[in-house]
């Protein structure tokens, strides 16, 4: 039985919003009558789209927050500063994260642990110190990927810490079910953000022949489609139709998809080499 959560004019939390798919989140949510806390440690962008915000959506109330996400100690300051404001959450909502492809052997050790603290564990601090003020009928998600429940030649340190932020969804969506609180995981393609901008730098040659065949969203798609899939009660929220499928394959027959990719790659490598 799903919860479906009904945006209000209630406030919520939205972490890596000063720009992409958070800041598109944000507008959405601001249009719908929603307030806002929102959370980033740019804080000049995060003012930006404040500022933004208001002009275009008169009356609803933006409050901004600096905090680095990988810092727990930094979540705790920024949790207890949203307690002495506010009783009550319609919904956190984690975001906030980042991808640095590159081949796995080449990648620095130290980028697998920056890639679990900000894009697994600053969501797990922020939802443990804040998940009490969740209202019934509240909404807790979460920003993975599709290659959180997909690996991608190219994103072994991304991949590891998306495919935690699921487990971890899943586990709190049984967790919470009593107290009527909705809990969805966002699975986004490739997006046209600032941060698949820098990807792109450190992409390899095969990495970058697999986007290829995607196509872009933008931001504002990726977040309608999140806020339709949070309002029909949906726990993973894919958006278009070629993730959907994907999804669905790679959990029915997933050495197909294996097959598929692998052909792909081949495909770039003997087109790399030439």
């Amino acid at each position: 039985m799903a919860i479906k959560h009904k945006i209000t004019q209630a406030t919520y939390v939205v972490t890596g919003a000063s720009r992409g798919i958070g800041k598109a989140i944000a507008h959405n949510l601001a249009a719908r009558g929603a307030d806002l806390i929102l959370i980033s440690r740019d804080k000049k962008s995060l003012a930006a789209t404040a500022a933004e915000i208001q002009a275009k959506h008169a009356g609803r109330a933006v409050a901004t927050l600096s905090c680095d996400l990988a810092d727990r100690k930094a979540i705790e300051k920024t949790c207890a500063e949203i307690k002495k404001k506010h009783r009550a959450l319609a919904g956190i909502i984690n975001n906030a994260g980042y991808a640095r492809p590159g081949y796995f052997h080449e990648l620095p050790a130290d980028e697998f642990e920056k890639a679990i603290s900000t894009d697994y564990l600053g969501a797990v601090h922020l939802t443990r110190g804040l998940h009490d003020l969740v209202i019934k009928g509240g909404l807790i998600s979460f920003t993975s990927s599709v290659v959180g429940f997909m690996g991608v030649f190219g994103y072994s340190s991304y991949a590891g810490a998306k495919f935690a932020l699921i487990g971890f969804a899943e586990t709190l969506r049984q967790e919470l079910f009593a107290r009527g609180i909705q809990i969805s995981v966002l699975c986004p393609p490739d997006t046209a953000t600032p941060g698949y901008e820098t990807e792109n730098k450190t992409k390899p040659y095969e990495t970058a022949a697999l986007s290829e065949s995607a196509k872009l969203m933008t931001a504002e798609a990726v977040a309608e489609k999140y806020i339709r899939g949070v309002t029909k009660g949906k726990f993973i929220i894919n958006c278009n139709f070629e993730s959907a499928m994907l999804y669905r394959l790679h959990g029915i027959w997933p050495s197909l998809v294996f097959s598929i990719m692998s052909g792909m790659i081949r495909k770039a490598q003997k087109k790399k080499s030439q």
